[in-house]
């Protein structure tokens, strides 16, 4: 079988004389017509390769498109945060001068108060001092009874319109030691 097949395949070959014909009409084409070849081969790689190079193009703008579209939400993101640290920065500042702020005026009513705890510590010092230098005063409501001979001289009562005086009149041995004391206490 095997010789069969391989004899079937020979004589399907064009003869020797036909062949050599083909090769010697291959031989014959022009210049012209291998240029035409080269060039049209030459062509469609130059279309290839244009249609790679718009690719390469248009990949390389959509992806310098995208890192420009990053950078911006980054750089608006850095501004964000600009304003936010400055924000923080205003609002630290503005707390630190309401502290200091509340610390003068704890300082002041502080030295207000420990002024005025002074000032009624020598108040008080000085009316002990007062209490301790003074004559004893006799009551002011109970009077001491007025003797006859003493009725003549002294002081009439001052008479007003309607009820007349509430209180009766001081005597004058008692005004005369008031006037010794610049502060008296009438408890």
């Amino acid at each position: 079988m095997e010789g069969t097949s391989a004899a079937a395949n020979f004589s399907s070959l064009p003869p020797p004389s036909r062949r050599l014909s083909q090769i010697r009409h291959r031989k014959k084409k022009t210049r012209d017509e291998m240029f035409a070849e080269i060039m049209e081969s030459t062509r469609s790689e130059r279309a290839h390769l244009n249609e790679w190079k718009d690719t390469v193009s248009k990949y390389r703008k959509e992806a310098s498109e995208h890192e420009d579209r990053r950078d911006r939400r980054e750089d608006m993101r850095d501004q964000r945060e600009d304003r936010r640290d400055q924000c923080e920065e205003r609002r630290d500042a503005q707390d630190e001068r309401w502290r200091q702020e509340d610390q003068r005026r704890q300082d002041a009513t502080l030295g207000l108060l420990h002024e005025q705890t002074d000032m009624l510590r020598r108040l008080v010092e000085l009316q002990e001092r007062q209490q301790d230098n003074r004559v004893p005063l006799l009551p002011r409501y109970n009077p001491p009874p007025p003797s006859p001979c003493s009725i003549a001289s002294s002081p009439r009562r001052v008479r007003t319109r309607g009820r007349g005086s509430v209180h009766p009149p001081i005597p004058p041995q008692w005004t005369a030691q008031a006037k010794g004391c610049h502060f008296f206490n009438l408890f």
